[in-house]
């Protein structure tokens, strides 16, 4: 009979493994034995990234994914947040020809950016990967493409960065492009909606694939080649009939399909990749005859390949469902949404509200069987309970998303996995009784093969409750980017992946770039290429490696409590606030009565009847 671990056999070892939170607790196994060592290299770390992060689309660096994924979900639940902004060089545009006559229309306020990302690895190990942002900047349009890895940190020590292209604090390489058209007037000829393709829909990896639609009723598909300076070129043009086009979404069938929001009442489906069309015809449409002005459609979203969710507004029911098919375009929906209000005695009221955007929840998020019908909705219904409305949203892993205000420049995070472990936790006892049952039995029905393997966490963690951040540099009052930037919306948020520690923020004129990294963390996500330091990490080492040209942002935030509300504030890198470290928080969040006074009284926390109501808008999980 076994005694120790090191006596158990492979099967119950990994069993053992799957209930660990923590990849440092694999790591302090490996050196008890040879044995432990041994079964923890070839299959411990796989286990442990199964088991607390399942689903997640990476490829088999397990070691490296426990290490980088338990890294994030802790800095997530610290709230250690680098925000800064980002901006193209001054040669990554071409020089914009002039034209008699031709003057291009001066606006009062700054553009509303519309954000697509994506990663991919390119290599051999976890940082070797590529990741593409696009944004669209009035009416031009912006794309970057980050390269990391080691080969490029050597590379960029012999080889200076050349036209176009720029080394950032973490050496990665990146090349910039900024895609003007000369006769496009911003105003008029705005980007709407970008989407990316990814490496699996596209035909070369060489080039980036990019789906724009414009206010003027533009709707192309556009490459862009790596190599090339601006070397871009417009491949495909859908026909939308000179239509605003006001949202667009890629399906990941394959080929794949795009559905794009037409005027107010239509929604067009067409194939991706057409060769010999010019212009693409729509495949059908989906008509909204019955909207009645002021109603009008805002976005759609494909929640899985053959699914398609619409939101609209201000209507009773502002969110339709369809199921897609190349040959067989639906005139009715399978399902409508609505946001009843019930009050007392029963008596249900039904008001026109208005959804915005839609985003279908990850694997790691819902029960396999769920996946394609779990999504988040936000909006604005007008109720007391709402201040602002909802205007993009972000899902993130282990239930967490984000979601993004209509005012303030906030995002809030929102956090469901009590939800998500309950739903885990059911699939899981059901599972159980299905192989207890399977013992008797011969087989299994086959429609039980998709369950989830997560195991529920068994900690409760008082930091994981919801919080709100207010993306502006409240330390920049005298000369501020833009005046507007503090009141401005969150327009877009996006992330190139679950396993990336950064996402992006789109307020108004500006693009903010936030990773999700604590600076003081000697061992930190291998793909910032950290450099080992003996000892603890100083104010200069953090400057120099997080923060070299003083451009990191210093923000505000306060968590959703149901008692008492204190506004926190971010201390520069390299700079000590007065007081000691909020336990539980990262290094650099201090209390707003701490910086008055250098310590916090018991009057600190002000109830929150007595606080301004924060920015959140009505985000519903459907």
């Amino acid at each position: 009979m076994p005694t120790s671990l090191k006596d158990l056999p492979p099967e119950l070892l990994g069993d053992v493994v799957s209930y660990i939170e923590e990849a440092s607790t694999l790591i302090r196994l490996t050196l008890t034995c040879k044995k432990l060592h041994d079964f923890i290299e070839r299959d411990g770390y796989r286990v442990f990234v199964h088991s607390r992060f399942p689903h997640h689309p990476i490829p088999p660096f397990w070691k490296d994914a426990a290490h980088a994924l338990t890294k994030l979900s802790r800095a997530w639940d610290r709230k250690s947040l680098i925000p800064r902004y980002i901006e193209p060089p001054q040669d990554a545009s071409r020089p914009r020809p002039s034209y008699p006559g031709f003057r291009r229309r001066g606006q009062t306020m700054g553009y509303q950016p519309v954000i697509d990302s994506y990663e991919a690895w390119t290599g051999s190990n976890w940082t070797l990967r590529r990741e593409t942002i696009a944004w669209g900047a009035g009416s031009d349009l912006v794309l970057r493409v980050n390269w990391m890895g080691p080969d490029i940190v050597s590379k960029r020590r012999r080889i200076p960065p050349g036209r176009g292209t720029s080394v950032d604090q973490h050496h990665h390489d990146s090349k910039w492009w900024k895609i003007s058209e000369p006769y496009l007037v911003n105003g008029r000829d705005d980007i709407m909606t970008i989407n990316l393709l990814r490496d699996e829909q596209k035909p070369s990896s060489d080039n980036e694939f990019i789906v724009v639609g414009r206010a003027s009723g533009g709707l192309d598909l556009v490459s862009v080649h790596h190599r090339g300076r601006w070397s871009w070129k417009r491949e495909t043009r859908f026909e939308t009939g000179r239509r605003s086009v006001r949202s667009a979404s890629v399906s990941k069938s394959d080929p794949p399909l795009l559905a794009a929001c037409l005027g107010d009442q239509a929604i067009a489906i067409y194939h991706v990749m057409t060769a010999g069309q010019d212009p693409v015809q729509p495949l059908g449409k989906i008509l909204f005859n019955e909207l009645k002005s002021p109603c009008r459609l805002w976005s759609t979203v494909f929640l899985r390949h053959d699914r398609l969710a619409v939101s609209l507004g201000p209507h009773v029911e502002p969110i339709r469902v369809f199921d897609i098919k190349p040959n067989a375009i639906p005139t009715e929906d399978i399902r409508r949404f609505s946001f009843a209000e019930s009050h007392a005695g029963g008596y249900v009221q039904e008001q026109p509200t208005t959804a915005y955007p839609l985003a279908p929840l990850p694997a790691s998020s819902c029960p396999c069987e769920l996946e394609g019908d779990l999504f988040l909705s936000g909006g604005f219904d007008g109720t007391i309970r709402n201040t602002a409305a909802i205007y993009s949203l972000l899902p993130l892993d282990r239930g967490r998303f984000l979601a993004g205000s209509s005012q303030f420049a906030s995002i809030s995070l929102f956090n469901m996995r009590t939800v998500v472990d309950k739903l885990c936790q059911q699939n899981h006892n059901l599972e159980r009784s299905l192989a207890e049952k399977s013992r008797n039995q011969s087989s299994i029905s086959s429609h039980h093969t998709g369950l989830c393997h997560s195991k529920p966490s068994t900690r409760q963690d008082p930091r994981s409750r919801d919080w709100t951040c207010f993306l502006a540099d409240r330390r920049n009052t005298k000369h501020p980017r833009n005046p507007r930037e503090w009141s401005s919306p969150v327009y877009s948020l996006s992330s190139p992946s679950l396993c990336s520690p950064t996402f992006f923020a789109g307020i108004e004129d500006h693009v903010i770039q936030v990773d999700v990294s604590s600076t003081y963390d000697r061992f930190p996500d291998p793909i910032y290429n950290p450099e080992p330091k003996i000892g603890g990490i100083s104010e200069e080492d953090a400057i120099q490696k997080w923060d070299p040209h003083r451009n990191v942002m210093s923000v505000n935030l306060y968590e959703h409590d149901s008692t008492n509300i204190e506004l926190m504030h971010q201390a520069r890198i390299g700079e000590r606030h007065p007081g000691d470290r909020i336990p539980g928080w990262d290094e650099r969040w201090y209390s707003g009565n701490v910086a008055r006074t250098g310590q916090r009284p018991e009057s600190a926390w002000i109830p929150a009847k007595k606080q301004l109501d924060g920015p959140q808008g009505h985000t519903e999980n459907e």
